[in-house]
C-alpha cells in the first residue's frame, strides 16, 4: 500500500472552454475524481461510507495553478492524506502536465457526516485511514477561511434535478460554475485563473434559490458570498486572475 498514488487524465473536448483550455470546473473535477478514486481504492470511499449511512462532503478546497492544461495536454495527479483531526481531515495534489512538469497544487479539507442528522461525525468513525497518512505538504498550505463578503449580486441560480448529486444536495461543481459565471467571456479572454478558493458552510437542496454576490478586492481579485433565500449564506470563495501577457492574446 501507498499513501500518495498518481493518477492520469485525457483532456477531452468537454473537459474545455472556448479558448481550449480547461475550465474551472473541470479542473476541480479532476481533483475530486482523484479524491473519490484514492478513497475508493484505500477501503474509505464514498459508497463504502454510504453502507452505514454515512457521507463524504468537502468543508474546503483551493487550487493554485502556474497555468491551466490545454487540449494538447495530459493531466497527471498526486495526492495523498496529510493529516487526520477530530472532524476533518486534510487532502493534498500535486498536478503535472504531460512533459510531467509541475503545473499545480491544490488541498482540501474534508468531513464525514451522518446521512440522517446531517451532522459531522468523529473520524474515529474510519480507522483504516491512518494507515495512509503521509506528512507531506505543499507549497500553497491548507485551505483557510474566507471572511464575509459584501457585494454586487453578478449572478442567481434556482437548484433542479440535474443539479443534485448522491449526497442529495446540490454537487460541489455546481457552485464552482456559479461562481464561473459572473465573468465575461471577454473577461476571460484576457484574464487566466491563478488562484481558487472556496468554503462550503451550508448544503444547498433541490428547489433552493440563491444569489451570487462578488466584491473585487484588489486589481483581479474577487470574492464571494453565495446567499439562499431559505438557508442564508452557503459558500464563500475567492477566484484570482492574473492578466495574459498581450502577446499571448
Amino acid at each position: 500500500m501507498s499513501a500518495k498514488k498518481t493518477y492520469r487524465y485525457d483532456i477531452e473536448a468537454q473537459d474545455i472552454d472556448f479558448r481550449r483550455r480547461v475550465s474551472l470546473r473541470s479542473l476541480t473535477n479532476f481533483v475530486l475524481i482523484t479524491a473519490g478514486r484514492n478513497a475508493d481504492e484505500n477501503g474509505f470511499g464514498l459508497l463504502e461510507l454510504q453502507n452505514d449511512n454515512f457521507t463524504w462532503v468537502l468543508s474546503r478546497l483551493v487550487i493554485d495553478m502556474e497555468r491551466m492544461p490545454d487540449e494538447s495536454d495530459s493531466l497527471t495527479i498526486d495526492t495523498w492524506i496529510e493529516k487526520i483531526g477530530t472532524a476533518f481531515t486534510t487532502r493534498n495534489f500535486r498536478l503535472y502536465d504531460a512533459a510531467q512538469q509541475v503545473i499545480g497544487h491544490a488541498a482540501s479539507s474534508w468531513a464525514v457526516i451522518d446521512m440522517k442528522t446531517r451532522r459531522s461525525v468523529s473520524l474515529d468513525t474510519l480507522p483504516g485511514m491512518q494507515r495512509f497518512v503521509l506528512d507531506e505538504s505543499t507549497p500553497i498550505g491548507e485551505p483557510g477561511r474566507i471572511a464575509n463578503v459584501e457585494g454586487e449580486v453578478a449572478n442567481s441560480f434556482l437548484v433542479k434535478y440535474t443539479d443534485i448529486d448522491i449526497n442529495s444536495h446540490a454537487n460541489s461543481l455546481n457552485y464552482v460554475q456559479w461562481l464561473s459565471d459572473c465573468f465575461s467571456l471577454d473577461h476571460y479572454r484576457r484574464h487566466h485563473i491563478r488562484r481558487f478558493e472556496i468554503n462550503f458552510l451550508k448544503e444547498i437542496m433541490f428547489g433552493d434559490t440563491g444569489e451570487v454576490f462578488r466584491r473585487e478586492q484588489a486589481a483581479g481579485d474577487y470574492y464571494f458570498q453565495v446567499v439562499t433565500r431559505d438557508r442564508g449564506v452557503a459558500c464563500r470563495a475567492r477566484i484570482l486572475f492574473e492578466k495574459i501577457p498581450r502577446q499571448e492574446l
